[in-house]
């Protein structure tokens, strides 16, 4: 199967973003990896076959001095190589030194086409209009562009209008990713939970009609993090936690608590659970539930059991052959 690996160059970052699920970064001490170790890193990815893409992440990795070099060694050696970034140290010039370098793909947070809610989720008062030019600047130079979207209670009844943006900014949408992420209330996110973790069905309206116009636009999308079926009614397959389930794929996350195995299969209940009348939904085998900290602040109601047969939608999946970025 093909394998993505991430390297997070730096713990660094020029954002205090209210929904962040790691914690403040007053409690994480910057750290740096040398260029030697980044180097060592991508040719350790590239001595492996079934290692087809490095995203260099963080932290912020526009904050990392030699990030155009550590991109030119992905691409040297074979691999398609891509960054997360929030954008606000991105300039055309930059951009454009990436382009050369050999980037493919940049995966832009962008969590609000309003400037004011943008500015209130990034913490900061600064950096709005960069993060709109550079994605449009990466769309004109023909990267590939993946926008990563996380759904907080400060910006979900926009969710609809956000989608319309894409198409206002004139960017290429068959050719853009956009991933849909409900904020996972742990870290820094959880410390804000009161501003930023939203109730389930209320989401849900919002969401699945941006799933309309993502369909209408002809964009590709996906919905991340643990996302209870009942929430995406016709857009289960978009789900990607229940691909993960059918697919029995494994996710490892070592940012900050460890390395942690999420094994969608099994779901543990220290980062997923179901509500007592999930027992009584089709959807159950299929459904991988929700985070344990949401029945802490909503309870258990907003998960309602549906009675339709999941074979239809299991049909919709194409498995791990499909080639879904």
């Amino acid at each position: 199967m093909e394998k993505t690996v991430f390297i997070q160059l730096n713990s660094t970052c020029n954002q205090h973003c209210l929904f962040c699920n790691r914690p403040p970064q007053s409690e994480r001490s910057p750290e740096y990896l040398t260029f030697e170790q980044v180097i060592k890193k991508i040719d350790e990815c590239a001595d492996d076959p079934e290692i087809i893409r490095v995203c260099l992440t963080g932290g912020e990795p526009t904050l990392y001095p030699r990030l155009v070099e550590a991109v030119t060694r992905c691409h040297e050696r074979g691999k398609h190589v891509e960054i997360q970034t929030n954008g606000v140290a991105l300039t055309k010039e930059r951009i454009k030194e990436l382009k050369d370098a050999g980037i493919d793909i940049i995966n832009f947070a962008f969590h609000s086409h309003k400037k004011e809610i943008s500015n209130r989720l990034r913490g900061v008062d600064f950096g709005f209009e960069n993060i709109t030019e550079s994605i449009k600047e990466a769309n004109r130079l023909g990267i590939v562009i993946h926008i990563v979207h996380v759904i907080t209670k400060l910006n979900y009844k926009d969710l609809p209008e956000f989608i319309d943006t894409f198409s206002d900014m004139g960017l290429d949408l068959p050719k853009m990713f956009l991933n849909l992420s409900i904020v996972v209330p742990d870290g820094w996110a959880w410390e804000n939970k009161d501003v930023i973790v939203p109730r389930m069905s209320d989401i849900k309206p919002y969401l699945i009609e941006a799933c309309h116009k993502c369909k209408e636009y002809g964009i590709t999308f996906d919905i991340s993090e643990v996302v209870p079926l009942c929430i995406v009614d016709g857009y289960e397959d978009m789900a990607i936690s229940t691909v993960f389930k059918i697919n029995n794929a494994v996710i490892v996350d070592d940012y900050h608590t460890g390395k942690k195995s999420l094994e969608f299969a099994a779901a543990d209940e220290s980062w997923a659970m179901k509500a007592p009348q999930c027992v009584k939904c089709s959807m159950n085998e299929i459904c991988v539930g929700f985070y344990p900290h949401l029945s802490e602040m909503y309870g258990f109601e907003d998960y309602v059991p549906r009675t339709d047969d999941p074979a239809e939608i299991i049909s919709r999946f194409k498995g791990p052959e499909d080639d879904r970025q």
